[in-house]
């Protein structure tokens, strides 16, 4: 008898740091986030990066 198709398929999973969703992927678990949340982490980013600085940005004073 050589069935070895019964045997549990054991995998590392993990939690994606920002939706907290269940990660499978060896990629995806090394850097703790899923391909989605990546993506959309890294447009944030970009965007906040390319945000105009206004006076009080750069000063530290607040507009109220």
């Amino acid at each position: 008898m050589a069935a070895t198709d019964d045997k549990p398929e054991i995998r590392l999973v993990a939690h994606c740091r920002r939706c907290h969703g269940w990660l499978v992927s060896a990629a995806s678990v090394s850097e703790g986030i899923g391909p989605t949340c990546a993506i959309r982490e890294r447009a944030e980013q970009r965007a906040e990066a390319a945000r105009e600085l206004t006076l009080f940005d750069v000063t530290g004073s607040s507009a109220a």
